[in-house]
């Protein structure tokens, strides 16, 4: 799909936003009180839209939530080889989607996000 044609497809924040990644390693990011994670350092995973950018994730986590954000920081996870299990024994191998991800840091004085 071409940047164009997805240009009205990101204008919605729930078109951008696909699901919150909830890992050990990102609760630890979560604000006290929220699987306890520490205040000063409260970061949000998101998987978001691969053609999403920066400033379309942040009206859309803001629009969404109804908060505001500091920063963000984004990553491609590329594909990965995974292998199928085929009939009779017969296998295939295939690839996982590509996806990204923003880590979010909000203001101190915004909202939790209650995720969980």
């Amino acid at each position: 799909m071409s940047r164009r044609r997805a240009g009205n497809l990101l204008k919605d924040p729930y078109s951008i936003l696909r699901r919150p990644v909830l890992t050990e390693k990102t609760h630890a990011g979560l604000p006290a009180g929220q699987a306890g994670g520490h205040e000063d350092r409260a970061r949000y995973t998101f998987d978001v839209h691969v053609k999403a950018t920066k400033p379309e994730i942040k009206r859309a986590i803001e629009k969404a939530f109804d908060v505001k954000v500091a920063s963000i920081s984004t990553m491609i996870v590329k594909p990965r080889k995974k292998n199928f299990r085929g009939l009779g024994g017969r296998g295939s191998q295939g690839l996982t989607r590509q996806r990204k991800k923003a880590v979010v840091r909000l203001t101190k004085n915004s909202k939790v996000i209650d995720l969980i």
